[in-house]
């Protein structure tokens, strides 16, 4: 009887995950179209795209999931306790622009982040440990990681720090900055379980006017290397982002490609010789995970090496580059021309469309008449002869 009354629940609780996922389809997309037959429907796909993936959506899969496990296992796989995480007025509205214009919404997931502190909590209550002193510990040695600029053992040693400590209350909050009231910047403010509280900046500035998102070192927001235009609704690297450490190979596009749920693009590479390196030029295309997007990249190496690992370009081989990404006449990303060694943008909205009904457009200005013919040469080359191109000077102007 048990295995019966399981078995009608999971029955259930699938026939309500899908007419919720189809009530949702309908209330977040009242134009979609009616039963269409595939040549059909592959044409409305190219003209209008499909909704993006919402949060709403994955949380509405994410709680079936978790309902369907209670159901089997008779407990819990993720903690139901959340996380006591609380945000501005400021920053609210923040988030709520950007849920508007796209499907996703950081306030949402903010509310739904598990609580994550019994590992902590067991840990410290057991061995009876002084979090206080552990905290300061643990601090000391993140600080002199610090001076000897070792960034990666300094973020080890501050989450242990802040982990074992047991967080209680974290509150996320923006003030204007002194004389630029038009500037915002974020702040986070923790307490723990003993008492003690601390307040650090995590880097990220609001600009109200421009609706730019970013950090003060050129790293990115939060160092993750991507900046963010609210105006634009436009995610963008940075130059000087981790990325760059880490150059470019074959693989990297296999491993996107092999996970079409969060990435579908198409991409050509222009190979070529010039002062005395090989050079590469990558362009990119389509869909990444919610946004609609593209990249322009230059990397370069020896003549003598092989295999398909290339170094980004440093500073001296950065070239000014611009690039647009359209759905037929509407524009998605415009970056300006600019010094840089990945020029690129995502922008996030309610629809994706499919690659091939994406056009980019990008100019290049090459540094001079040989890397010019050389990177021609490479675009007449190329076996799949579809960017189109003009020169002018030194500048080539493309169509993809």
């Amino acid at each position: 009887m048990k295995h019966i009354k399981r078995i009608t629940a999971i029955v259930l609780t699938l026939s309500v995950l899908l007419t919720t996922s189809v009530v949702v389809s309908a209330e977040n997309n009242e134009t979609e179209p009616e039963l269409m037959n595939i040549t059909d429907y592959k044409e409305y796909l190219l003209e209008e795209g499909y909704p993006v993936f919402t949060t709403a959506d994955f949380y509405g899969i994410f709680n079936a999931f978790s309902t369907v496990m209670r159901i089997l296992t008779g407990t819990w796989i993720f903690p139901q306790q959340k996380f006591n995480v609380e945000v501005d007025g400021f920053l609210t509205d923040v988030s709520e622009h950007i849920a508007l214009n796209s499907g996703l919404d950081f306030a949402a997931i903010l509310d739904n982040l598990p609580e994550s502190n019994q590992l902590a909590d067991i840990i410290t209550t057991t061995f009876q440990i002084d979090t206080a002193e552990f905290r300061r510990q643990m601090y000391e040695k993140r600080d002199r990681y610090n001076d000897e600029g070792n960034m990666a053992m300094v973020a080890v040693y501050g989450l242990i720090g802040m982990y074992m400590s047991v967080i209680n209350k974290c509150e996320i909050y923006a003030l204007p900055r002194e004389g630029s009231p038009e500037i915002y910047e974020v702040y986070i403010r923790l307490t723990y379980k003993d008492g003690g509280t601390e307040e650090f900046y995590p880097g990220l500035i609001i600009d109200t006017v421009t609706g730019e998102c970013y950090n003060h070192n050129d790293m990115g927001i939060v160092g993750v290397g991507f900046n963010m235009n609210l105006s634009e609704m436009l995610v963008y690297a940075t130059v000087n982002c981790w990325m760059r450490d880490f150059g470019f190979c074959y693989l990297y596009d296999v491993v996107a490609n092999s996970m079409p749920v969060f990435f579908n693009y198409k991409t050509r590479r222009f190979k070529f010789e010039y002062n005395d390196l090989e050079y590469m030029i990558q362009i990119w295309k389509g869909n990444y995970t919610v946004s609609n997007g593209g990249e322009v990249g230059v990397y370069c190496r020896d003549k003598e090496k092989f295999g398909t690992y290339y170094e980004c370009a440093n500073d001296d081989q950065m070239l000014e580059m611009s690039m647009q990404i359209l759905h037929g006449d509407k524009i998605l990303v415009d970056k300006p021309l600019q010094m840089h060694w990945w020029v690129n943008g995502f922008n996030l909205g309610t629809r994706m469309y499919l690659p091939e009904s994406l056009t980019m457009k990008f100019s290049i200005v090459m540094a001079d008449e040989e890397m010019l013919n050389a990177f021609c040469e490479a675009i007449d080359k190329h076996y799949m002869h579809d960017v189109t191109y003009t020169v002018d000077g030194l500048r080539v102007d493309a169509i993809w």
